[in-house]
Protein backbone atom coordinates (compact mmCIF):
# COMPACT_ATOMS: atom_id res chain seq x y z
CA UNK A 1 0.00 0.00 0.00
CA UNK A 2 3.00 2.21 0.73
CA UNK A 3 4.56 1.92 -2.17
CA UNK A 4 1.11 2.37 -4.46
CA UNK A 5 0.40 5.16 -2.31
CA UNK A 6 3.97 7.04 -2.34
CA UNK A 7 4.85 5.84 -6.14
CA UNK A 8 8.09 4.32 -4.84
CA UNK A 9 9.23 1.04 -4.23
CA UNK A 10 8.98 0.43 -0.43
CA UNK A 11 11.62 -1.80 1.47
CA UNK A 12 9.63 -3.65 4.21
CA UNK A 13 12.90 -3.94 5.55
CA UNK A 14 13.09 -0.25 6.29
CA UNK A 15 9.82 -0.35 7.94
CA UNK A 16 9.72 0.89 12.20
CA UNK A 17 7.20 -1.55 13.37
CA UNK A 18 6.35 -1.71 17.13
CA UNK A 19 3.00 -3.23 18.83
CA UNK A 20 0.97 -3.00 21.26
CA UNK A 21 2.00 -4.86 24.05
CA UNK A 22 3.31 -1.86 25.76
CA UNK A 23 0.13 -0.38 26.22
CA UNK A 24 -1.37 -0.86 29.20
CA UNK A 25 -5.53 0.13 30.50
CA UNK A 26 -3.94 3.18 32.57
CA UNK A 27 -2.83 4.58 28.81
CA UNK A 28 -6.34 4.07 27.52
CA UNK A 29 -7.86 5.56 30.97
CA UNK A 30 -5.55 8.82 30.69
CA UNK A 31 -5.47 8.97 26.92
CA UNK A 32 -9.52 8.99 27.08
CA UNK A 33 -9.52 11.43 29.52
CA UNK A 34 -7.06 14.03 27.57
CA UNK A 35 -9.68 13.32 24.44
CA UNK A 36 -7.58 10.38 22.11
CA UNK A 37 -8.38 6.99 21.70
CA UNK A 38 -5.15 4.51 21.35
CA UNK A 39 -5.81 2.76 17.75
CA UNK A 40 -2.75 0.70 15.73
CA UNK A 41 -1.70 2.95 12.87
CA UNK A 42 0.00 1.71 9.87
CA UNK A 43 1.32 5.02 8.42
CA UNK A 44 2.93 6.15 4.99
CA UNK A 45 3.43 9.46 4.08
CA UNK A 46 5.92 11.66 1.90
CA UNK A 47 7.58 14.65 3.97
CA UNK A 48 8.68 17.97 2.35
CA UNK A 49 12.53 16.58 1.24
CA UNK A 50 10.50 13.82 -0.82
CA UNK A 51 11.38 11.08 2.11
CA UNK A 52 8.94 8.23 2.26
CA UNK A 53 7.89 7.74 6.27
CA UNK A 54 6.58 4.55 6.56
CA UNK A 55 6.41 2.83 10.05
CA UNK A 56 3.84 0.74 11.58
CA UNK A 57 2.82 1.63 15.77
CA UNK A 58 0.19 2.92 18.43
CA UNK A 59 -0.71 6.38 18.07
CA UNK A 60 -3.07 8.34 19.96
CA UNK A 61 -5.89 9.17 18.29
CA UNK A 62 -8.36 12.61 18.72
CA UNK A 63 -11.51 10.67 19.48
CA UNK A 64 -13.66 13.20 16.94
CA UNK A 65 -10.81 11.65 14.30
CA UNK A 66 -13.12 9.16 11.79
CA UNK A 67 -10.21 6.24 12.56
CA UNK A 68 -11.23 6.64 16.31
CA UNK A 69 -14.63 5.14 15.64
CA UNK A 70 -12.73 1.71 14.22
CA UNK A 71 -13.43 -1.16 16.58
CA UNK A 72 -13.38 -4.57 17.28
CA UNK A 73 -12.71 -6.76 13.58
CA UNK A 74 -13.29 -3.58 11.52
CA UNK A 75 -10.00 -2.31 9.33
CA UNK A 76 -9.98 1.25 7.59
CA UNK A 77 -7.54 2.79 5.20
CA UNK A 78 -7.72 6.72 4.95
CA UNK A 79 -6.23 8.35 1.88
CA UNK A 80 -5.43 11.80 2.24
CA UNK A 81 -4.34 13.49 -0.75
CA UNK A 82 -5.13 16.99 -3.46
CA UNK A 83 -7.85 17.65 -5.07
CA UNK A 84 -9.86 14.13 -3.13
CA UNK A 85 -9.17 15.19 0.12
CA UNK A 86 -9.45 13.12 3.07
CA UNK A 87 -11.62 9.56 2.22
CA UNK A 88 -11.68 6.72 4.57
CA UNK A 89 -12.49 2.98 3.31
CA UNK A 90 -13.80 0.78 6.53
CA UNK A 91 -14.97 -3.25 6.67
CA UNK A 92 -14.15 -6.38 8.24
CA UNK A 93 -10.82 -7.36 8.43
CA UNK A 94 -10.53 -9.96 11.21
CA UNK A 95 -13.02 -12.55 12.18
CA UNK A 96 -13.90 -16.08 10.21
CA UNK A 97 -15.65 -15.02 7.56
CA UNK A 98 -13.32 -11.85 6.34
CA UNK A 99 -10.19 -14.15 7.08
CA UNK A 100 -11.22 -16.83 4.95
CA UNK A 101 -12.03 -14.58 2.01
CA UNK A 102 -8.75 -13.32 2.31
CA UNK A 103 -7.25 -16.60 2.18
CA UNK A 104 -9.12 -17.17 -0.78
CA UNK A 105 -8.02 -14.90 -2.40
CA UNK A 106 -4.73 -15.20 -2.35
CA UNK A 107 -4.73 -19.21 -3.13
CA UNK A 108 -7.14 -18.15 -6.04
CA UNK A 109 -4.07 -14.93 -6.92
CA UNK A 110 -1.50 -17.76 -6.40
CA UNK A 111 -3.40 -20.37 -8.85
CA UNK A 112 -3.53 -18.04 -11.82
CA UNK A 113 -0.29 -16.98 -11.15
CA UNK A 114 1.32 -20.93 -11.74
CA UNK A 115 4.58 -21.15 -13.57
CA UNK A 116 5.22 -17.25 -13.32
CA UNK A 117 7.85 -15.46 -10.45
CA UNK A 118 5.45 -12.89 -9.56
CA UNK A 119 2.41 -15.00 -7.53
CA UNK A 120 0.51 -12.68 -5.72
CA UNK A 121 -0.48 -9.07 -7.15
CA UNK A 122 1.21 -6.85 -4.70
CA UNK A 123 4.56 -8.72 -5.93
CA UNK A 124 3.71 -7.25 -9.55
CA UNK A 125 4.80 -4.33 -8.55
CA UNK A 126 6.66 -2.26 -11.58
CA UNK A 127 8.06 1.17 -9.44
CA UNK A 128 11.55 1.81 -10.12
CA UNK A 129 12.78 4.73 -8.00
CA UNK A 130 13.66 2.91 -4.46
CA UNK A 131 12.06 5.34 -1.73
CA UNK A 132 14.72 7.27 0.40
CA UNK A 133 12.66 6.15 3.69
CA UNK A 134 13.23 8.08 6.52
CA UNK A 135 14.88 6.53 10.25
CA UNK A 136 12.51 6.35 13.18
CA UNK A 137 14.38 8.87 14.76
CA UNK A 138 14.48 11.87 11.99
CA UNK A 139 10.12 11.53 12.34
CA UNK A 140 8.70 14.38 13.33
CA UNK A 141 5.49 14.10 15.79
CA UNK A 142 3.54 15.07 19.17
CA UNK A 143 4.04 12.48 22.21
CA UNK A 144 2.28 11.34 25.22
CA UNK A 145 4.58 10.34 28.04
CA UNK A 146 3.23 8.87 31.26
CA UNK A 147 5.63 9.30 34.10
CA UNK A 148 5.46 8.11 37.64
CA UNK A 149 7.52 10.98 40.17
CA UNK A 150 7.80 11.35 43.87
CA UNK A 151 5.49 13.54 45.31
CA UNK A 152 7.68 16.80 45.88
CA UNK A 153 7.38 20.36 45.21
CA UNK A 154 8.63 21.40 41.26
CA UNK A 155 8.58 17.97 39.83
CA UNK A 156 6.27 19.49 37.10
CA UNK A 157 8.80 22.20 36.67
CA UNK A 158 11.42 19.58 36.27
CA UNK A 159 9.89 17.52 33.46
CA UNK A 160 9.07 21.46 31.52
CA UNK A 161 12.36 22.28 32.02
CA UNK A 162 14.55 18.90 30.77
CA UNK A 163 11.85 19.11 27.58
CA UNK A 164 12.78 22.01 27.17
CA UNK A 165 16.88 21.87 27.12
CA UNK A 166 15.71 18.87 24.02
CA UNK A 167 13.88 21.56 22.46
CA UNK A 168 10.41 20.72 23.27
CA UNK A 169 7.48 22.29 24.67
CA UNK A 170 4.91 20.60 26.48
CA UNK A 171 1.15 20.90 25.04
CA UNK A 172 -0.78 20.11 27.88
CA UNK A 173 0.00 18.12 31.64
CA UNK A 174 -2.41 15.77 33.63
CA UNK A 175 -1.86 15.01 37.35
CA UNK A 176 -3.11 12.33 38.97
CA UNK A 177 -3.60 11.87 42.81
CA UNK A 178 -0.99 10.92 45.10
CA UNK A 179 -0.43 6.84 45.94
CA UNK A 180 0.22 4.81 48.84
CA UNK A 181 4.01 5.20 47.81
CA UNK A 182 3.48 9.18 48.06
CA UNK A 183 4.04 8.88 43.84
CA UNK A 184 1.91 10.96 40.91
CA UNK A 185 1.18 10.06 38.03
CA UNK A 186 1.58 12.26 35.81
CA UNK A 187 0.66 12.35 32.10
CA UNK A 188 2.86 14.65 29.48
CA UNK A 189 1.02 16.08 25.82
CA UNK A 190 4.47 17.38 23.75
CA UNK A 191 4.14 19.29 21.08
CA UNK A 192 5.78 18.16 17.58
CA UNK A 193 9.43 17.68 17.96
CA UNK A 194 11.98 15.26 16.14
CA UNK A 195 12.07 11.37 17.84
CA UNK A 196 15.66 11.63 18.98
CA UNK A 197 14.93 14.65 20.69
CA UNK A 198 12.08 13.44 23.02
CA UNK A 199 14.36 9.99 23.18
CA UNK A 200 16.92 11.99 24.83
CA UNK A 201 14.95 14.09 27.06
CA UNK A 202 13.00 10.76 28.14
CA UNK A 203 16.77 9.35 29.27
CA UNK A 204 17.41 12.61 30.72
CA UNK A 205 14.25 11.99 32.73
CA UNK A 206 14.96 8.76 33.89
CA UNK A 207 17.83 10.07 34.98
CA UNK A 208 16.68 12.62 37.62
CA UNK A 209 15.96 11.88 41.27
CA UNK A 210 12.60 12.82 41.18
CA UNK A 211 11.06 10.49 38.86
CA UNK A 212 10.39 7.17 39.76
CA UNK A 213 9.97 5.46 35.96
CA UNK A 214 8.63 6.38 32.53
CA UNK A 215 6.04 4.06 32.28
CA UNK A 216 5.34 4.69 28.48
CA UNK A 217 6.17 7.53 25.50
CA UNK A 218 3.51 6.92 22.60
CA UNK A 219 3.03 9.23 19.71
CA UNK A 220 -0.02 11.27 18.99
CA UNK A 221 -1.71 11.82 15.61
CA UNK A 222 -2.60 15.81 15.38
Amino acid sequence: LATITLNQRVDINNVYREGITKISAKDMKFAKELGYKIKLIALAQLTQDNKADVRVHPMLVPVKDCLASINGVTNSVVLEGFPVGRVMFAGPGAGEFPTASSVLGDILAISRSLGTKELLPFMKCNHTVNAQQLDIDETINSYYISITASNTPGVIGSIGEICGRHSISLASVLQKGIDEENTAEIVVITEKCIEKDINNAVEELKNNSSIVRINNLIRVME
